[in-house]
């Protein structure tokens, strides 16, 4: 064999080397796509529940939020009414307290008045009477 024949046979070696590598290059890229392929779908049956799960729980939690701002706005407007009437309540007790001292004032002069007049007249009454 010459050299040329020898090339040509080392060429076509390498060349039939090469195709047999590229098939079964393909055929095992095909065999990874294809597990893939399957655990991506496995991984979404897994998935899916899990998902819906927890958006009927972000659904519940926003429930909860929700509610919880409804109960923080009534407690406000509760607390923003119990300081209105304890407004009203000590408004109410310096009129009671201011009143109270007026009338304290006037049953006093009454009293005065009252004593005043009863001397008056046991005066005039020992007086007349004597």
């Amino acid at each position: 064999m010459d050299a040329i024949t020898m090339s040509f046979v080392l060429v076509v070696i390498t060349f039939l080397a090469t195709i047999f590598f590229l098939i079964y290059s393909f055929i095992q890229i095909k065999k990874a796509a294809d597990a893939v392929t399957a655990f991506l779908a496995a991984t979404e049956l897994k998935i899916n529940p899990v998902l819906k799960e927890a958006e009927e729980t972000l659904k519940s939690i926003r429930t909860v939020s929700d509610d919880v701002g409804s109960v923080t706005s009534s407690v406000k407007d509760i607390s923003g009414t119990v300081s209105e009437l304890a407004f009203k309540i000590k408004t109410l007790s310096h009129l009671t307290d201011e009143m109270q001292n007026r009338l304290s004032v006037k049953i006093l002069a009454l009293k005065a008045g009252i004593k005043a007049a009863t001397c008056v007249l046991l005066k005039q009454e020992k007086e007349g009477g004597s």
